[in-house]
């Protein structure tokens, strides 16, 4: 059911990107684990909170039983705040794939500090991450990450 929201809301996002705010990201640990690479886009946008659509891909080498994991998180971000300074929020899905055919599933969930200069092109969060598993049995593995991100 979470996936399907999802979905839905990276889908009927793109028919409301009115404010054309899009930017490529790279995070250094985080939800894709060691670093992860991300196109994120407006949505939504009130006073002082925006919200955002972020998909992702990372890669990493795990072990000889599961070869390499390719990564696909997706979240859903929300900024609240005015001037420089924000509160960054988000939740979201995470499939693993490994080279060796198995799969994970996991929720990242995000809160953090958002450091953006409307007048420039960047911005820099820094942010806890946990990863949460919860379909064979539920496991919190704590995790941080910090990002710059590059408006186009």
């Amino acid at each position: 059911m979470y996936a399907i929201i999802l979905v839905l809301i990276n889908t009927t996002s793109f028919a409301q990107d009115n404010k054309n705010t899009k930017f490529l990201s790279l995070e250094l640990g985080g939800v894709g684990g060691l670093a992860s690479f991300s196109y994120e886009w407006e949505f939504a946008n009130t006073n002082n909170t925006s919200f955002f659509m972020r998909n992702a891909f990372s890669f990493v080498p795990i072990d000889k039983n599961n070869g390499v994991a390719l990564i696909f998180p997706v979240m859903v971000h929300g900024v609240w705040g005015k001037g420089l300074h924000k509160v960054d929020f988000g939740i979201g899905q995470t499939i693993t794939l490994t080279t060796k055919g198995k799969a994970f599933v996991l929720m990242p969930l995000s809160v953090g500090y958002k450091w953006q200069n409307p007048e420039q092109k960047h911005y820099w969060r820094i942010a806890y991450t946990p990863l949460i598993s919860y379909l064979v049995d539920f496991q919190v593995q704590n995790w941080g990450g910090i990002t710059y991100g590059y408006k186009f």
